[in-house]
């Protein structure tokens, strides 16, 4: 009769509670990962994506180069345009002119102020990757002078020494830097008559 009467208790379902607890971790972690980096390789040569090169304009620019640096470096040279001095012509601009890459210079200029006060600028050095700071010390130091990195109107930067130096400075730019930073004479310039940039060294002034 007792064991009619038994009733069975149920098993408890902590396990299945656990196996369920276990499944809903790994859905939230899966849907939390983030997606992996997608990588782009841009070609060298179009500056776009290398499966974009020959859906770009047949008479871009870019396709061209794309073309030739296919064909070798030297179909690749050959579209280069150069000028009469031999620098290289950058990009066409409207109306069909040319810009070209510009060839870094250092350029003199002595103004005169009140009071028969006169102010040498020294702008272009940083072109040559010279801090304005240490090549001002420098300037300042060798002519006992006040020397100062200051912002022209076109807001870039150049140096103002307190005095007329334009005659002494290019042989202190070629000794502290010709070696170190590849300055030559014919990078040092100065502002002649009629605002007209002319070499040092090749069109200086007389008494220089």
């Amino acid at each position: 009769r007792d064991e009619k009467h038994r009733v069975q208790t149920p098993q408890p379902s902590s396990a299945k509670h656990w196996s369920f607890a276990m499944a809903d971790d790994e859905v939230q972690e899966s849907c939390s990962a983030p997606p992996p980096p997608v990588v782009v390789e841009y070609d060298p040569v179009t500056g776009v994506p290398s499966e974009f090169n020959e859906y770009l304009p047949k008479d871009s620019e870019e396709y061209k180069r794309w073309k030739a640096a296919q064909e070798g470096p030297e179909a690749l040279e050959k579209l280069k345009l150069k000028d009469e001095e031999g620098n290289e012509i950058e990009k066409k601009l409207p109306g069909g002119k040319v810009k070209t890459k510009s060839k870094p210079m250092v350029v003199l200029e002595t103004k005169d102020r009140q009071r028969n006060k006169s102010v040498t600028s020294v702008a272009g050095l940083e072109s040559f990757g010279i801090k304005l700071s240490e090549a001002a010390k420098i300037l300042g130091k060798k002519f006992a002078c006040g020397a100062s990195v200051v912002k022209t109107p076109s807001l870039t930067e150049q140096i103002e020494m307190q005095g007329d130096y334009l005659r002494q400075i290019p042989d202190v730019l070629l000794k502290n830097y010709s070696k170190t930073h590849e300055i030559g004479k014919e990078d040092i310039f100065y502002v002649g008559a009629g605002k007209k940039k002319l070499n040092f060294y090749e069109d200086g002034p007389e008494d220089a």
